[in-house]
Parts: structure tokens; C-alpha cells; sequence
């Protein structure tokens, strides 16, 4: 039960943890922790666990940055300083609509509702 729940973890913050590069360091800490409070509630986890998910997370999220970085890095040996350019320019592209994407939901007060069911 416990590799079980462990493996769930992991894999749940390896999906989290790719909102951090998207620049969201805190909207993923904040998935993060509701995450953890539901399933404080349904699995009726201890605060001894609930701190040892919490290090779980912690270090996925560092693993995950690490792993990140060194692909940036690999990519970059492989592009020319031209290609290097315009992925630079896509990504702030991209980052650009997302935090607009953003900014008007906190405006309209819209937000998804995500499913309960994990």
C-alpha cells in the first residue's frame, strides 16, 4: 500500500511539477497542497505522512529541475546560435500568452474546476 501510494505521488508531481517551469512556482505549490489536503481527507493520512509527502514533492521538484536544465543544455548543443535564437523567442512567446491566459482568468474570476477523482 505504501509503494502504492508513493508511486501515485510521484507520478502526480511529475504533472505538477511542469507548471514550476511554466513559471507558476506558486499556482503548483498551491495544486500541490490541495492536492495533499485531499487526500488528507480521503485516505486519512497522519501529519507524519502528510510531511513526508510534502518531502516527496519537494524532491521530485528538484530532480525534475535538475533533469530540465540538463535537456535545455543537450538541446542547445544541438542547435545552431540561429535556432537557439528563435526557440528563445518562442518560449518567451509562450510565456508571454500564458500569462495573460492568467491574468484574465483572475480577472473574470473564472477558474476550471478540476475533478476531485484521482
Amino acid at each position: 500500500m505504501n509503494k502504492t501510494l508513493i508511486a501515485s505521488v510521484m507520478m502526480l508531481g511529475i504533472g505538477l511539477s511542469s507548471f514550476t517551469f511554466a513559471g507558476h512556482h506558486n499556482g503548483a505549490h498551491d495544486r500541490s497542497e490541495r492536492h495533499l489536503e485531499r487526500m488528507t481527507e480521503q485516505l486519512e493520512l497522519s501529519s507524519e505522512q502528510q510531511e513526508q509527502m510534502r518531502e516527496i514533492h519537494k524532491q521530485q521538484r528538484e530532480a525534475y529541475r535538475e533533469l530540465h536544465a540538463q535537456t535545455r543544455e543537450q538541446v542547445a548543443e544541438v542547435l545552431t546560435e540561429e535556432q537557439q535564437e528563435k526557440m528563445q523567442a518562442l518560449r518567451e512567446e509562450r510565456k508571454e500568452k500564458m500569462q495573460q491566459r492568467y491574468q484574465q482568468r483572475g480577472e473574470s474570476g473564472e477558474r476550471r474546476q478540476r475533478s476531485q477523482n484521482y
